[in-house]
């Protein structure tokens, strides 16, 4: 169900909890410069489109959603470092205007926010007048690193079609796992960990790494379609199926065997 952001600062806000000293500090960085500049300039009536207006769980406030992910690539984080600066960072609280026991989100919730981006036809509206306005009041140099609309945006599809790749890759893996144990340990022992063995998600990646993991995603599903393609029992697995389709429609076959590249087609 979409739930309306209201236009207004909080009136009980972090600013004002804290101190005269602090708060004339928060007011000359980078949040400040956000919060006034930057925040005010996302429509959340843009994505009413995508949420039942009568059923259904109450969607996260857009702005604050949205804002994450801004800030999630100007500092060049993770998803799971984002949240965590969410959570706890008073800079943050303050640039988003939201209080501290309000501030929380989950990775599955940026996810999905950065389908919703893609899919809307106004969304590069939306970040090229935000951006312009953020670049502009605090200042920032665009020669040294670009943190502009389209730079954004590029990164949001890198990351979400990372993702697809991981979402895919593991989902097989699972599978294999469960129904043919001997079959999955033919897999190599590096591959297996990057998706089933691993510490945190390979998918969570920061903007500057995402097109190195998505290379080996690609190089990954390669290795595993190649090395299945002609097995009788596991060609015929549902998730082998949609592993097949993604290496079709995404990836480039290699012109030699070694070494081994593939290039990622433009995606739409």
């Amino acid at each position: 169900m979409f739930r309306p952001t209201s236009p207004q600062f909080g009136l009980f806000s972090v600013g004002n909890r804290l101190d005269e000293t602090k708060r004339a500090r928060l007011q000359k960085s980078w949040a400040h410069q956000f919060r006034c500049a930057a925040l005010q300039m996302i429509d959340g009536e843009r994505f009413a489109k995508f949420f039942d207006k009568d059923n259904g769980r109450s969607n996260k406030p857009i702005r604050l959603v949205v804002g994450v992910l801004v800030l999630k690539d100007v500092f060049d984080l993770t998803d799971e470092q984002a949240l965590e600066q969410l959570e706890w960072n008073t800079a943050w609280h303050y640039a988003l205007d939201v209080l501290p026991e309000d501030a929380h989100a989950c990775q599955k919730t940026l996810h999905n926010y950065r389908e919703l981006l893609l899919q809307d036809g106004e969304g590069s509206g939306l970040f090229e007048s935000m951006t312009a306005r953020l670049v502009a009041a605090a200042g920032l140099n665009t020669r040294r690193q670009r943190q502009d609309s389209t730079h954004i945006l590029s990164n949001i599809k890198l990351l979400t079609r990372l993702g697809l790749f991981v979402q895919a890759i593991t989902q097989f893996l699972e599978r294999l796992r469960s129904e043919h144990p001997r079959l999955c340990g033919e897999v190599g022992a590096e591959l297996r960990e990057r998706y089933l063995d691993r510490e945190g998600y390979f998918a969570d990646a920061r903007s500057s790494e995402a097109p190195h993991r998505l290379a080996q995603a690609a190089l990954d599903v390669y290795h595993l379609v190649r090395q299945f393609a002609d097995h009788r029992t596991v060609s015929g697995m549902e998730a082998f199926a949609l592993l097949q389709r993604l290496y079709r429609d995404q990836c480039v076959p290699p012109t030699t065997e070694a070494p081994i590249q593939i290039d990622l087609q433009e995606m739409p």
